[in-house]
C-alpha cells in the first residue's frame, strides 16, 4: 500500500493495483495466517495536492476472518526535490464480529532516494517511525531499505524492524519482488510477490 504521494498533478487520476504474495508483512510482522495472499487497490490523486485511496488483502477467497482493508486520504506536496505530505489511514480487520478497526494519523518528508514517515495511533496513542531508502540499479530494478520504531504508548516498550527489498519490473507493468524483513521479536521472514499497476 502506498499512502503518500509525492506527485501534486493539476487533474485527476485514478490508477489501480492488484497481485499476490507468499505473505502479508506489516512491520516486520505476519498478518496473514494462509501461506498465499491476494491483494488489490485503488488510488485517486486529484488537484492541489489531494489523494485518497484503498487497499484489501485476503488470506484466502473462502475466509475472509483472515482479510484486511484499509482506506487512506491526505494531501502532498512537492518542492524541488522535498516533498511533504500528511494523512490518515483507517483499517479493519476481519469479516464477522468482532471486526477490529484503528486509525492511524501520519506526516511523511522525502528527499531524493530517502524517506521519513511518523504515524500516530488514534487510540491507543502508539507511534511508529521509519526511514526508507530506493536505489535504482541493473535497468529499471531497484533496492528498498528500511528500519522503523514501534513505540507503545502505554508500556513504554520499543520494538524496532528492518526490511530489504529487490524489485524488478518485468512486461504489462508486473513487478517482481522479493523482500526480507527482521523484526526484533518475531524473527526473520522472506516475502515473494508479483503485482500489476494498471490507469484508467
Amino acid at each position: 500500500m502506498c499512502a503518500f504521494a509525492i506527485a501534486t498533478p493539476a487533474w485527476a487520476d485514478f490508477t489501480g493495483n492488484m497481485g499476490t504474495a507468499t505473505k502479508y508483512m506489516h512491520r516486520g510482522v505476519k498478518q496473514s495466517d494462509a501461506d498465499i495472499v491476494f491483494h488489490g487497490g485503488l488510488d485517486y490523486s486529484g488537484p492541489m495536492g489531494l489523494y485518497a485511496g484503498a487497499w484489501a488483502y485476503t488470506g484466502s477467497i473462502e475466509d475472509l476472518d483472515t482479510s484486511e482493508v484499509n482506506a487512506y486520504a491526505g494531501a502532498a506536496y512537492s518542492f524541488s526535490t522535498v516533498s511533504v505530505g500528511f494523512g490518515v489511514i483507517h483499517y479493519e480487520r476481519g469479516s464477522d464480529s468482532p471486526v477490529t478497526s484503528n486509525a492511524e494519523y501520519n506526516i511523511n518528508v522525502s528527499w531524493d532516494a530517502y524517506r521519513l514517515s511518523s504515524y500516530q495511533e488514534d487510540e491507543s496513542k502508539d507511534q511508529y517511525h521509519e526511514v526508507g531508502a530506493n536505489y535504482a540499479f541493473w535497468g529499471d530494478s531497484g533496492l528498498a531499505m528500511t528500519a522503523g520504531l514501534l513505540q507503545e504508548d502505554v508500556s513504554g516498550d520499543e520494538t524496532w524492524n528492518y526490511s530489504l527489498g529487490f524489485v524488478k519490473p518485468m512486461p504489462s507493468n508486473v513487478d517482481f519482488e522479493v523482500i526480507f524483513s527482521r523484526q526484533e521479536v518475531k524473527g526473520n521472514s522472506l516475502t515473494i510477490g508479483v503485482s500489476r499497476q494498471f490507469g484508467f
